[in-house]
C-alpha cells in the first residue's frame, strides 16, 4: 500500500537534507510543507517543516497520538515509542524482502 498524501499521524521518513533516513510523526500540513515531529530534537509544540517532495510517507498511521496533540497535550514520549516501533517495523521489512539485482 502507497500513501499519497501526508495526513496527521502518518509516519515518513525524509529522503533529503541532514536528517536523511530519520523517521517522523506528522502534526500537521502548511501549505506546501508538511509539519513533522520526532519527541525529541523537534516535539510536537515546535514541529520541523519539510517540503512534501523530500519525504517518504509509510503506510502506519498513529491517529490517537495527533488527535491528543491537536487538544494541546503533550505527547513527546508516545511520539518516541511510537516512532521506535515504526523503525522496528521498516526493519523488519526490510529484512523480509529478497533483494533483486
Amino acid at each position: 500500500m502507497k500513501v499519497q498524501t501526508p495526513e496527521a499521524g502518518g509516519v515518513a521518513e525524509s529522503l533529503a537534507g541532514h536528517d536523511r533516513g530519520r523517521l517522523y510523526l506528522i502534526v500537521g500540513t502548511e501549505g506546501g510543507r508538511v509539519l513533522l515531529a520526532d519527541g525529541a530534537a523537534h516535539p510536537a509544540q515546535q514541529p520541523k517543516k519539510k517540503n512534501a517532495r523530500h519525504l517518504r510517507l509509510l503506510p502506519l498511521f498513529h491517529p490517537e497520538i495527533a488527535l491528543r496533540i491537536g487538544q494541546g497535550k503533550d505527547e513527546n514520549s508516545n511520539i518516541r515509542a511510537a516512532l521506535k516501533q515504526a523503525a522496528e517495523e521498516k526493519q523488519r521489512r526490510e529484512n523480509s524482502c529478497p533483494k533483486t539485482m
